[in-house]
């Protein structure tokens, strides 16, 4: 679950400004705010029930009691976030439990409360089950329980346990669907924007109302389209696989609207061939399946499929008497095909220094770190079909040590220089993943600096294009100034004593320049310098060079 903002701690019992303003007002005005006051503590515990602003019977919005200004009138920003996808695109599936996200930020708050509830039907129905979830943000919340708009109905709410303190907040809450479906249920959230006055006045009350629509099958098969079946690099459109790789098949009706579904593992901890009842069959094998879309699965070629023409299959209710099949979709299987991924498209970065940040252009990136590559370097780039691993691997295990290529000839290339065996870092399976691939080179001095295609050819075979690494060749700095370092007219080194940095010069003429930027010194002599003050000695020769070196 992508979180909204930054947990907070507890928050604290009242600032010492407030405590420092109450002695200072009249006994009229004490009276007038202590009078309030019993109305906001009381809820400091949490909202009080039948105020999620929702529209159920007996509901009510907290601006009746916080009086501030209408509900969303403020500059707040009220966001909840269901499952991984967007709210409007989450469907829920009887039985199976969702986190709920409540985050919450405006500029003017100093105390966030809130309460939300989950109803279906007329406004009474509970559907499933509330509970604070089991994470820093589940922590804040609690659990309570009532009859509905004076019914026998019994519903529950979600609310602070205290207020957060601050201008951000964040609450968590698992939801747990009934066991069959209800229909569409609503959610109900209302947020609190205190001032921190201990009063009800000036507060702003936020309200936020989401349907969710149960889970529903396709009505009409599972349809790959027509050269749908392709490596998951997707950039190259190869429609040749290799056993182990990592494929992709497109096409429509594979899910319901809405659905993002990432791979679980099964009991042998390998990456499970179905995922949320949908399967992809090679040449009637199920396959390990990494990603579920409704126009998309991204699966793993068996290890055992063989070599030659394949058939896939994308089957919805797999293993159940209700399966349904889609087309029967074409598809070549080699001994290898190497493709690499890309981190973006444009620049097209494909390769991860060591500290993560992109290789590519400085700052091309919006919101990612990147930095071309310099000599010396080592970066990283990912892809899948690069053949068999020493020790092997099955399909869907993961490689949780190193397992190198089993090629005998693994030749990469940045533009047209050719690495030699001793730039490559390591080229085998990437770790705690499976099918994909990763090779690790340092960037020989033998590069230029631009944007250069990276390749590699593993045992004849060469990867598809498409992969480009950014090249950055620094200029060359002055060499160190070593003892008795004769410099010539035209050249200058650099060194350091007692911390301090030194730099010497000679021109084209043989006039000796030293420059200490950190005591501000800037001295030159055509034929004498005085360097003794700073334990150097500086003489010119007779054919226009300088000698330096350290007094004894």
């Amino acid at each position: 679950m992508q979180v909204l903002g930054p947990h907070f701690d507890e928050p604290s019992t009242g600032s010492m400004m407030n405590r420092m303003q109450m002695r200072l007002l009249t006994r009229a005005a004490v009276a007038f705010v202590l009078g309030l006051a019993p109305v906001a503590l009381a809820n400091s515990g949490g909202g009080p029930p039948f105020t999620s602003g929702g529209a159920f019977p007996g509901e009510r919005v907290c601006t009746l009691c916080h009086q501030g200004s209408e509900a969303n009138s403020g500059s707040g920003k009220l966001e909840v976030l269901i499952g991984e996808p967007p709210a409007s695109d989450y469907m829920y599936i009887p039985g199976e439990t969702a986190t709920l996200l409540v985050g919450f930020s405006d500029k003017d708050a100093v105390r966030i409360g809130f309460q939300l509830t989950v109803r279906s039907g007329d406004g009474c129905g509970q559907p499933g089950a509330l509970a604070a979830s089991s994470s820093a943000a589940g922590s804040r919340v609690k659990i309570g329980d009532g009859d509905c708009g004076g019914t026998a109905s019994q519903v529950q709410w979600a609310t602070h346990r205290r207020p957060q303190t601050g201008s951000e907040a964040e609450f968590e809450v698992a939801w747990t669907a009934p066991e069959e479906s209800v229909g569409p249920v609503t959610v109900a959230v209302a947020v609190n924007s205190a001032n921190g006055d201990l009063s009800p006045r000036g507060d702003r009350i936020y309200t936020k109302q989401i349907t969710i629509q149960p889970f529903s099958a396709p009505s009409t098969p599972p349809a790959i389209s027509e050269g749908g079946v392709i490596l998951a690099d997707l950039f190259s459109r190869t429609a040749t696989g290799a056993p182990n790789a990592i494929a992709t098949v497109q096409g429509e009706n594979f899910a319901a609207a809405g659905t993002a579904s990432d791979a679980s593992l099964d009991d042998t901890g390998r990456v499970a061939t179905v995922l949320d009842g949908v399967c992809v069959e090679v040449n009637q094998q199920e396959s390990p399946v990494f990603h579920l879309f409704p126009d998309q699965v991204n699966f793993q070629i068996p290890s055992d499929a063989g070599t030659g023409a394949a058939i896939v299959q994308v089957v919805r209710g797999c293993g159940t008497a209700d399966e349904e099949r889609s087309n029967r979709a074409p598809f070549q299987i080699a001994a290898l095909q190497p493709v690499f991924f890309l981190f973006s498209e444009n620049p097209p970065a494909a390769a991860l220094h060591l500290d993560s940040s992109l290789v590519a252009a400085a700052d091309s990136l919006p919101g990612r770190i990147s930095r071309p590559a310099v000599p010396g370097d080592i970066v990283t780039l990912f892809g899948t079909g690069f053949g068999p691993v020493i020790p092997p691997l099955a399909s869907g295990e993961l490689a949780l040590q190193p397992r190198e290529l089993g090629a005998t000839s693994v030749r990469p290339m940045i533009g047209q220089v050719e690495l030699e065996a001793s730039d490559i870092v390591y080229a085998g399976a990437a770790a705690s993943f499976a099918g994909l691939y990763q090779v690790s080179v340092r960037i020989p001095d033998t590069v230029g600096a631009g944007t250069h295609e990276f390749s590699v050819m593993v045992d004849g075979v060469q990867s598809a294009k498409g992969p480009k690494l950014a090249i950055d060749v620094p200029e060359p700095g002055p060499p160190v100034c070593a003892t008795d370092l004769s410099v010539v007219p035209g050249a200058s080194c650099v060194t350091v004593i007692g911390r301090i940095s030194i730099t010497f010069s000679v021109d084209e003429t043989g006039k000796a320049c030293v420059s200490m930027p950190s005591l501000g010194l800037y001295v030159c002599g055509e034929d004498t310098l005085d360097l003794s003050l700073y334990g150097v000695s500086v003489r010119k020769n007779a054919d226009g060079s300088w000698t330096i070196a350290r007094l004894p």
